[in-house]
């Protein structure tokens, strides 16, 4: 079967703005948890501004890792040489 056929509904594009969109968004909650830190001055939102951070970071790294790894080949393939 041809593995492409389940794209054909999207629109052109929309695979590749996912990753971006779910950037942006994860980007948006560690600055917007630091801007209610320096408002409020609470101590609290600040860490988990920093933790959100690191959760971010570790998210985009998994990521990354995971496009730029080769596909595992197990052999069983009936085609193969």
């Amino acid at each position: 079967m041809n593995s492409t056929s389940d794209n054909r509904h999207t629109a052109p594009g929309t695979l590749e703005t996912g990753p971006l969109v779910v950037g942006i968004l994860g980007i948006s909650i560690p600055v917007s948890l630091v801007a209610v830190a320096c408002v409020t001055g609470s101590v609290i939102v600040l860490i988990l501004a920093v933790l959100a951070m690191f959760a971010v970071g570790g998210a985009t790294l998994t990521f990354v890792m995971r496009l730029t790894s080769d596909p595992v080949e197990d052999g069983s393939d009936p085609h193969a040489e």
